[in-house]
């Protein structure tokens, strides 16, 4: 998959530790090894250090593996791979793809992503303007995140897939009922995308008994953490354990040709 220039558009060839393209633009590698393309240089982009850690921690524990894993079920080693919102890269990492791109707009996740991986080539910029070419990916992945339509249609191939993860009904269930006085159930709907079919979706679930620590970190990196009242928040300093049910989505869309 080539990269283009954020600046021109040109295909960008990587040149030892840097970027370039015909143009004389030039991009270095950072340290760590992820690629800096974000010309606006904003402070505050994708998700912050603390739950950034947070998810690290959790998801170093293996919870989540049998949700990689199905996903894995779905890719071939020669797909060309492009994980949009990849964070600190633990799907990423583990995709059995010999050809793959993460993006994301968090230093924090790409410092870790790429220092440990190097497998996958890791990208700083928005996922909705990102800097591939047309119909350069056979499969795009977007697990937990917004999902940039206009640029996947652009960049996948046609007749390429676009898998998407979501949480389903009950997922994390039992640790909303233990925070919230009324807790809810999760709102799941079919998600439309012009020039792309609905052509399969999955759901997989698994029950773990989590310690005090693990449910602080599960916590910490769900979109609830920032919107739950510091008295809700303390209830979970109460519990040793608690069996939680992760349950998910797994959505399979099909370009249109």
């Amino acid at each position: 998959m080539n990269i283009l220039c954020p600046k021109c558009r040109n295909i960008l060839y990587k040149d030892e530790k840097t970027y370039k393209c015909a143009q004389g633009h030039s991009f270095d590698i950072a340290k760590e090894g992820y690629l800096n393309l974000n010309l606006k240089n904003s402070k505050n982009t994708g998700d912050n250090p603390e739950m950034i850690k947070a998810r690290k921690a959790f998801l170093e524990k293996g919870y989540y593996d049998f949700l990689k894993n199905k996903v894995n079920e779905l890719l071939d080693e020669n797909d060309s791979l492009v994980d949009l919102a990849c964070g600190e890269g633990y799907y990423s990492s583990g995709f059995i793809c010999k050809d793959k791109i993460g993006i994301d707009l968090s230093k924090s996740g790409l410092k870790i992503a790429s220092k440990s991986d190097k497998t996958t080539t890791y990208l700083l910029n928005s996922i909705f303007h990102n800097p591939l070419e047309d119909k350069s990916a056979s499969k795009i992945t977007t697990i937990f995140a917004p999902i940039a339509k206009k640029e996947i249609l652009r960049i996948l191939k046609d007749d390429g897939r676009f898998i998407l993860v979501k949480p389903d009904v009950m997922h994390l269930y039992e640790l909303k009922k233990a925070i919230y006085d009324d807790p809810y159930v999760n709102e799941v709907e079919d998600i439309p995308i012009e020039g792309m079919e609905l052509e399969k979706e999955i759901a997989i679930q698994e029950k773990r008994s989590l310690v005090k620590s693990d449910l602080q970190n599960l916590f910490t990196m769900t979109p609830y953490y920032n919107t739950t009242s510091a008295s809700d928040k303390e209830k979970l300093d109460h519990l040793d354990s608690l069996d939680v049910s992760f349950c998910f989505l797994i959505d399979i869309y099909r370009k249109i040709i």
